[in-house]
């Protein structure tokens, strides 16, 4: 008797694997943002079928970052990717293995043509700071307080498209984004007075992870084993240089100066998380003398 109700709990979770798996809400942001973030989403989860049967991926409407978090919080939503931090952590945590490598934590200026010369003698973070220059973020995201931790001086709005408009006139010299995001930042209405700052690059630890509703635990568990699959077997690195490795090329960052800040917003478990992913994309990017544009 004592094996029959062991079996029947067996298929009881099988089932409901099944079923919390099959119909999974996406905010259309990681399903669309460009580059890894949704391929490697819909990898995971094709290389789990076997486990945890098929999938139908359905996805939100469009919704900023905040409303995104608090749908997924309130289990409106089943997955979004974000970038991490203790305070996000406490409320939902995520999946705890990178998706780009850290590879948003290299940031890049754009600046107005006629400001380069601001940048010119700059090759730390203190003569930054000394010279008072100036950086503009969207006052929720996670970088406004790394920036401001490490002694910058910047300036913050809650409407991110203003952005570009506000450094056209001079509001202040650097917006800056993330090696992955700033060439669409230039394709998409740009002023024409604005481009790359040519010297520099700051970089700060600032992963993404993918965060899980929190009724669905057993989701969760399935991205986790399929990115750890997606890892050993090679396929999550094809589609790193599948989407990334010509950007990497085009921003040989060997020739900026690196300015690297710590990010204090970071809990220990995610710390221990990206450490290895981060110092791999570092020697890669930075510090291995063997590459060549």
């Amino acid at each position: 008797m004592k094996k029959i109700i062991i079996f029947l709990l067996l298929i009881t979770t099988i089932n409901v694997s099944a079923t919390e798996s099959s119909t999974i809400k996406v905010w259309k942001h990681t399903a669309n943002k460009p580059g890894i973030i949704g391929p490697l989403l819909l990898q995971a989860l094709d290389i789990t079928k076997h486990e945890y049967g098929d999938y139908q991926i359905i996805y939100s409407n469009y919704m900023s970052q905040d409303r995104a978090f608090r749908e997924l919080k309130n289990a409106n939503l089943d997955i979004a990717h974000f970038v991490s931090t203790h305070q996000r952590e406490k409320q939902i945590p995520p999946v705890y293995i990178p998706i780009m490598r850290g590879l948003l934590g290299y940031r890049l200026c754009l600046i107005k043509e006629d400001n380069q010369y601001k940048f010119n003698d700059v090759t730390t973070q203190q003569q930054w700071i000394e010279k008072g220059i100036t950086i503009a973020q969207h006052r929720n995201w996670p970088d406004t307080n790394v920036l401001k931790s490490n002694g910058f001086k910047v300036q913050t709005t809650f409407k991110p498209e203003l952005l570009l408009q506000q450094l056209s006139k001079n509001r202040f010299d650097c917006y800056a984004r993330g090696l992955s995001e700033i060439s669409s930042e230039l394709e998409t209405n740009v002023p024409l007075d604005i481009t790359i700052e040519k010297n520099i690059v700051i970089f700060y630890p600032l992963p993404q992870f993918y965060f899980v509703n929190p009724k669905k635990p057993l989701l969760a568990e399935r991205i986790h084993l399929g990115l750890t699959r997606l890892q050993k077997n090679g396929s999550s690195d094809q589609l790193f240089d599948t989407y990334y490795k010509d950007l990497l090329d085009k921003f040989y960052l060997k020739n900026r100066n690196l300015i690297e800040l710590d990010n204090p917003t970071l809990s220990a478990k995610t710390l221990q998380a990206i450490n290895i992913p981060i110092t791999n994309l570092k020697k890669q990017l930075i510090t291995d003398q063997n590459r060549k544009p």
